[in-house]
């Protein structure tokens, strides 16, 4: 068994696909990934998913997305954090991070972006188009500050969003990422997979531990609690 305190685990979801990484360091050890929709019998996906952690590996913090996403899979994957924290193989470090959060984040180390320019996250599931609007500040730990709570807001509404702003899609960088592949009714020039994630969350956890943050400062990112996040419509402004 490795040393309990070198391993962590991601817990990544937000459409019908739970993916699970253990990484050491910033090597990924092992990842799977879980239907939500195969797995109906909620005992049974649980007991897959423990057989899976740990039969070889202790943890010493956890990962885990807390949303926006589909309501099926961020209200089970919430459910398993929620039993992991009595689980003796895991401390008592536990943090969610907003997955908008994760797409600007990759946006903004993939690209070359200014200093004070925007970025758009736009997380797609079924037929909701959860968006975060985040400007680049080189003086924040993570470059980013968020600019907008979390919306559902239809695509082709994105101007009309961002005019509160004094913004348009043209000045503004939009990322993207949907599950399926489907015909945009706007042009956004980055699209991400979701296979891109694991990689940026592995990024994220070690610029957290190199630097010992205190992650309670960015609550627009990161949450000690399992509390899923969830887009407004725009009638709830």
């Amino acid at each position: 068994m490795q040393n309990m305190y070198k391993n962590s685990l991601i817990v990544y979801g937000y459409s019908q696909t739970l993916s699970l990484a253990i990484f050491h360091k910033l090597k990924i050890v092992k990842v799977k990934s879980f239907n939500v929709s195969t797995h109906d019998n909620v005992d049974l996906f649980f007991n897959e998913i423990s057989t899976f952690l740990f039969s070889h590996f202790t943890f010493n913090s956890v990962y885990y997305s807390l949303g926006p996403g589909g309501f099926t899979i961020i209200r089970r994957l919430l459910s398993y954090i929620k039993a992991l924290t009595f689980n003796k193989n895991i401390s008592q470090k536990f943090i969610g991070f907003n997955n908008l959060f994760v797409l600007a984040y990759y946006l903004n180390n993939k690209i070359k972006i200014k200093e004070k320019d925007y970025i758009l996250s736009i997380l797609n599931h079924s037929n909701d188009n959860f968006m975060q609007l985040y400007q680049k500040k080189l003086k924040s730990s993570f470059s980013l500050h968020t600019l907008s709570e979390i919306k559902n807001i239809n695509l082709n509404m994105i101007d009309t969003f961002l005019e509160k702003f004094d913004l348009n899609s043209n000045n503004v960088y939009l990322v993207y990422m949907n599950s399926h592949s489907n015909n945009l009714s706007i042009p956004i020039k980055y699209i991400v997979e979701e296979s891109n994630m694991i990689e940026v969350i592995v990024k994220i956890s070690q610029l957290i531990e190199n630097t010992n943050l205190d992650i309670s400062k960015y609550n627009s990112f990161f949450s000690n609690y399992p509390r899923p996040l969830y887009g407004k419509l725009p009638s709830t402004n």
